[in-house]
C-alpha cells in the first residue's frame, strides 16, 4: 500500500461506515476535511495512550546548564513532542564494554574476556550491590522542548557522556504509517467517532426545517449514535495502555 493512501482508504472507510456517500455533503463539510477533525482530534487523542517513539541523540551542542538539555528546534518543529523515555542503556553499553562490566549490565564476552571466576563472581557481586540502591539515571521531559537527567544522587559520569541515545514520544504521522496494524482498528473506531460527532454538530441545526419544497430529514441521530462512542472508546484506550501491547509504556502495576 502507498504511504499516502492510507489516509485516503481511512477516509473511504468512514464514509461507508457512517453512510454519507448519497448526502451530497457540502464542501466545507466533504469528505477531504476530514482529514483536519482526524489529524487535531483522533490523531492527538490516539498519540497520548500510544505515541510513536523516536530515537535521539542527547550531545555536546544540546546541553544548556549542568544536567539539563535543549532538544533541536529542527525536531521540535518537524513533530509535536509528548514526552521521552529512558536512556537506551543497551546501545550505550554496547559501545563501552567497560560500563558493562562495572555496572553489572550487558554481556559478557567469555572467550575474549581475561576474567577468571573470581572476577566474574565478584562482577555479579557488585551488580547485587548496586541493585539494593536507587543509582539510576532517569530521564524527565520539562515541556516544550528539555530534558533533565536526575537521579539521587549526583552522578559525575554525565560530565563525560558525550552522546546519550534516549527515546522520545511523539505523535503519529498524519500519513497514519506510524501506526501498528494490530491497533489500527481501535483507530478507526475513535475517527469514525470523531467524524461523525464533527458532521453531527454542523447539520444537527439543519435537520427537520421546512421548506416550501419539503421537510429535511437526514437521520441524523445515526450520526450522533456513533459520535456518543468516543467516550467509550477512550475509556477502553485508558485502561489498556499500560499493557503488554503498548511497548511505549512498559510499567506494569500489581494491585492485591
Amino acid at each position: 500500500m502507498p504511504m499516502n493512501n492510507r489516509m485516503t482508504d481511512l477516509l473511504n472507510k468512514i464514509e461507508r461506515r457512517i453512510g454519507t456517500k448519497m448526502l451530497h455533503l457540502p464542501d466545507n463539510l466533504a469528505k477531504d476535511t476530514w482529514v483536519e477533525v482526524i489529524d487535531g482530534d483522533t490523531l492527538d487523542t490516539f498519540s497520548r495512550f500510544f505515541p510513536h517513539k523516536i530515537r535521539y541523540i542527547l550531545g555536546p551542542e544540546n546541553k544548556k546548564f549542568r544536567n539539563t538539555y535543549i532538544i533541536d528546534e529542527d525536531i521540535c518543529n518537524s513533530v509535536k513532542i509528548l514526552g521521552a523515555g529512558d536512556i537506551d542503556w543497551h546501545d550505550f553499553s554496547s559501545k563501552a564494554p567497560a560500563y558493562q562490566l562495572g555496572g553489572g549490565w550487558g554481556t559478557f564476552d567469555l572467550l575474549s574476556s581475561s576474567y577468571d571466576a573470581e572476577d566474574i563472581m565478584m562482577t555479579q557481586m557488585i551488580a547485587d550491590h548496586v541493585s539494593v540502591f536507587s543509582n539510576g539515571i532517569y530521564v524527565e521531559y520539562i515541556e516544550p522542548n528539555m530534558i533533565k537527567l536526575s537521579g539521587i544522587i549526583d552522578h559525575s559520569m554525565l560530565n563525560f557522556l558525550t552522546k546519550i541515545p534516549i527515546s522520545l514520544f511523539v505523535k503519529h504521522s498524519t500519513n497514519l504509517m506510524t501506526i501498528a496494524p494490530t491497533k489500527m482498528e481501535t483507530f478507526e473506531e475513535l475517527a469514525i467517532a470523531d467524524v461523525a460527532s464533527y458532521l453531527y454538530e454542523n447539520l444537527k441545526y439543519y435537520d427537520g426545517i421546512e421548506t416550501v419544497f419539503a421537510g429535511t430529514d437526514m437521520k441524523i441521530s445515526d450520526l450522533q449514535n456513533k459520535a456518543e462512542r468516543r467516550q467509550d472508546i477512550v475509556d477502553k484506550l485508558k485502561e489498556t495502555y499500560v499493557s503488554p501491547a503498548n511497548k511505549n509504556q512498559p510499567i506494569m502495576y500489581c494491585i492485591n
